[in-house]
């Protein structure tokens, strides 16, 4: 079992009988990974989450926990174009066009490194996933052939490219890929694109 403890803090708000606390919102994420086969068993993982006030406060303050999953929370269509301001995508979008692809990844990269920041947040290991889906549709002889430099901040970690480096890792550095190929790589990637927003992507 694995137990993190970490001690926040919150602020006197005043209240109708007397003083209450500030509301905090509080975001959990995850570092590493397990196979699959693990999971087999579970549905939805349990995770326990306990507040604990100064003892002086018992019996007089009881706090509320409510939890809103990252799903949840890009449904709602206020926060997704506030959060997520590469989408909706425009009606030109081309999954077949890697030039489309390369504007986009410039836009998620835009987006977590001078919006998110934050490398612990659910957002990043989400927006990572993204930015990697558009940089291998936009150039798919990665990591062979020529690239365009990103954001070093940005690792190669995640499902997705970590599936991409293994697949690609027997690949002959001098095989060029077809047109076919390329084209069946980023539909590939286009239907995985769809399956990770639960909102229209487009305009």
């Amino acid at each position: 079992m694995s137990v993190v403890t970490s001690i926040i803090h919150t602020s006197p708000l005043p209240a109708d009988e007397g003083v209450s606390f500030m509301p905090i919102s509080l975001s959990i994420s995850f570092q590493g990974g397990m196979a699959q086969s693990a999971l087999l068993n579970f549905g939805t993982i349990p995770l326990q989450v306990t507040i604990q006030l100064p003892r002086e406060f018992g019996g007089q303050v009881v706090p509320v926990i409510r939890h809103i999953s990252w799903t949840e929370l890009v449904e709602s269509q206020s926060v997704s174009q506030r959060m997520i301001p590469f989408l909706p995508l425009p009606l030109s979008f081309n999954p077949l066009c890697e030039a489309n692809w390369s504007v986009l990844t410039r836009q998620v990269e835009s987006w977590l490194v001078d919006t998110i920041r934050d490398v612990r947040a659910p957002e990043w290991a989400w927006g990572c996933d993204t930015f990697w889906m558009a940089f291998i549709a936009a150039n798919p002889d990665f990591p062979r052939g020529s690239w365009p430099n990103w954001n070093p901040k940005i690792s190669l970690e995640g499902k997705f490219i970590e599936s991409w480096m293994t697949d690609n890792l027997t690949i002959p550095a001098d095989s060029p890929l077809s047109q076919h190929i390329i084209d069946k790589i980023c539909t590939s990637i286009w239907d995985d694109f769809q399956l990770i927003f639960p909102f229209p992507l487009y305009l």
